[in-house]
C-alpha cells in the first residue's frame, strides 16, 4: 500500500478548517515535502474561520490570503477574483510561480479560475459542489459577477474538477466529504491514477438554480 493508499484510511482532525482539511493537507506534505513553504487561499473568508490554510500560517508558512470579502482582517486582500484577474492578482501580490499549496473555495467560478491559472501549486484543494449526481459533469456557467447566492447554485461537480485537474498535470488523492478534493502534480504521486470516484456519503439533490455547463 503506498501513502496515497493509505490516506485513504486515516481520521481528519481539525484545528480552524470545516471537516479537518489541514490535517490531510500535513499528511500530503509529510509524504512530498516542501519546497517554499508559501501558500494561496481564495477565498480565505477573515483567514480563520473555517482556514484551510491558518494552522500554516502559524507554523511560519509565507502566503497569500484573498477573498471578495475579508471581513475586516487586513491579513486577507479584499478582491473579487475572475478567471480573467487571477494571473494578475498573483503577479500583483508576487506569488511564486511554482509554490506548494493552493486552496480555492469561492463558491462560484471555481472551475473556470483553477482553468485560467498558470501558476501551478504542487498541492490543490478545490471546492467541489457535492449536490450534483455522481455521474454528471457539469459547472455552472461562467459569469465574472457571480457571487453566491446562499443556494446550490456554485461550483462544479466531483467529475468536471477531476477531469479538469488531470489535463493539467495532478493525481486526485483525497475527497474530504462532500466538500473538498485534493490534487497532487502527478510526478509526486506513486501513481498517476487511483481510480477515486466520488463517495456519496453527504450527497443531496441540488436545487434547480441557474445554467449549468456540461464538461
Amino acid at each position: 500500500m503506498d501513502w496515497v493508499e493509505h490516506l485513504q484510511h486515516i481520521t481528519p482532525t481539525k484545528t480552524y478548517s470545516q471537516l479537518g482539511e489541514e490535517s490531510i493537507i500535513q499528511t500530503i506534505f509529510g509524504q512530498i515535502g516542501t519546497t517554499n513553504s508559501y501558500f494561496v487561499d481564495f477565498g480565505a473568508g477573515d483567514g480563520i474561520k473555517l482556514s484551510n490554510t491558518r494552522l500554516f500560517k502559524e507554523q511560519g508558512w509565507k502566503g497569500l490570503m484573498m477573498d471578495g470579502n475579508n471581513q475586516g482582517n487586513d491579513e486577507v486582500k479584499q478582491e473579487h477574483i475572475t478567471a480573467e484577474n487571477i494571473n494578475d492578482l498573483f503577479k500583483k501580490y508576487n506569488v511564486p510561480g511554482e509554490f506548494d499549496l493552493l486552496s480555492l473555495d469561492i463558491d462560484g467560478n471555481d472551475y473556470w479560475v483553477w482553468k485560467a491559472l498558470e501558476y501551478e501549486p504542487r498541492v490543490v484543494v478545490i471546492e467541489f459542489n457535492g449536490t450534483i449526481p455522481p455521474n454528471e459533469s457539469k459547472t455552472i456557467k461562467y459569469n465574472p459577477e457571480h457571487t453566491w447566492g446562499n443556494n446550490d447554485y456554485y461550483g462544479a461537480s466531483f467529475n468536471a474538477l477531476k477531469k479538469l485537474g488531470e489535463s493539467k498535470g495532478y493525481t486526485l488523492v483525497y475527497q474530504l466529504g462532500c466538500t473538498n478534493m485534493f490534487f497532487v502534480k502527478s510526478g509526486l504521486t506513486p501513481s498517476l491514477h487511483y481510480g477515486i470516484t466520488y463517495q456519496t456519503n453527504q450527497y443531496h439533490p441540488k436545487a434547480n438554480y441557474g445554467e449549468w455547463i456540461t464538461i
